[in-house]
């Protein structure tokens, strides 16, 4: 097949990741994969896995900007010129590109829904959902079937898959060393960290405060945060009202997440409100790093409470500290939730399988098929 992704940027962040993953495995899997976006830093690993990347000027938040009018025309001649078989879209912006050009050529359109939306008028009048749409979660179906009516049998649930050889690596403590060292923690120090950006539904907040309980109980502790986003400053002044400004250490987004995932002991993932699934819990838990998470979304799709994480309450950060402390401490039940975690990594959350079934839905969409 051939087949056209099409999402808004290609700048460092979950939607980008899933889109370069997707459409590398997708070639390797002999299929014509082309990505249409506005560009971004991870276009190079496009080229380095053959993927050719279509630039088109559609960075915008307003699915009635009119980026999105004249991207429909550009996108409809470059779907024609390379006979393409389907136009799968990532984001609310693409999506309705999408819609048109789908329309306009006659080919099938797939959506992704990576995460939950809110009813406005645009989604009310141009849902835009496609002839398939694939949700990353149950939490996520669920939402798109119970709250925005959905056809239940246009909605297919697959996980978001990772690239698990990138996360097998065990470090010495000499190369952890020296990334600490790189990255401005101490070596002494057990670090907890979260990778994400910096929104208000994420829960760096919370984490916070947490942090401040847990220095109480264990002063050698740093707090990792890599990411950027509208709200870092934010965090940043509410370090330093705290006092914990020599405990948190901020780094810039990483192309690849693998050593800052080496210099973690446990990994954090604090949503507030609502979370799609997380691709960065998923690179952390193959990383072999066990997880203190809130349970909202599809959160539970990934972790079980107990076996290969912790599950608590969101925006409570007093319940934080109890599951962090045990972890640090007892190394045999460290131990065993980080295996546990890395296997069902391995076992549900592939890019292969997600590949796969991905491929196979593109097969029956385009064939006609409802199954």
């Amino acid at each position: 097949m051939r087949i056209l992704l099409l999402t808004t940027h290609l700048n460092i962040g979950g939607i980008s990741t899933y889109t370069v993953s997707l459409a590398r495995a997708l070639k390797a899997n002999g299929h014509e994969v082309f990505v249409a976006s506005n560009g971004g830093m991870l276009v190079p690993e496009l080229a380095q896995s053959g993927v050719s990347h279509i630039n088109i000027d559609i960075l915008t938040k307003s699915e009635l900007s009119p980026k999105v009018f004249r991207a429909i025309s550009e996108v409809a001649k470059i779907v024609k010129r390379l006979h393409i078989d389907i136009v799968h879209s990532q984001t609310r912006i693409t999506q309705v590109i999408g819609f048109f050009v789908s329309k306009l050529c006659a080919v099938p359109l797939v959506t992704t829904c990576h995460g939950f939306f809110n009813k406005n008028i645009g989604r009310i009048l141009l849902p835009a959902w496609g002839d398939r749409v694939i949700a990353i979660s149950d939490a996520v179906k669920e939402n798109l079937i119970n709250y925005f009516g959905v056809n239940k049998d246009k909605v297919l649930m697959i996980y978001n898959g990772i690239e698990i050889k990138k996360f097998l690596k065990d470090f010495s403590e000499d190369e952890k060393d020296k990334l600490k060292d790189r990255f401005g923690i101490k070596r002494d120090y057990s670090v907890i960290g979260m990778i994400a950006r910096f929104t208000p539904d994420k829960g760096h907040d919370t984490l916070l405060y947490a942090l401040f309980e847990i220095l109480k109980k264990k002063p050698n502790v740093q707090l990792v945060f890599a990411g950027d986003g509208d709200k870092r400053h934010q965090i940043e002044k509410l370090s330093q009202r705290l006092g914990l400004s020599d405990n948190v250490v901020f780094i810039k987004p990483q192309l690849s997440t693998v050593n800052v995932l080496a210099i973690m002991d446990i990994f954090m993932f604090t949503p507030a409100r609502r979370e799609g699934l997380g691709l960065a819990l998923l690179e952390a838990m193959a990383s072999r790093k066990p997880i203190v998470a809130t349970n909202v979304g599809g959160i539970s799709n990934v972790i079980e409470n107990n076996v290969n994480g912790f599950l608590v309450e969101p925006s409570r950060p007093g319940l934080l500290p109890e599951p962090v402390l045990r972890l640090l401490k007892d190394k045999a039940l460290y131990a065993k939730m980080a295996q546990a975690g890395r296997e069902i990594v391995v076992r549900k959350f592939s890019i292969n399988g997600m590949a796969d079934r991905t491929e196979e839905l593109y097969k029956r969409v385009k064939g006609g098929g409802k199954g």
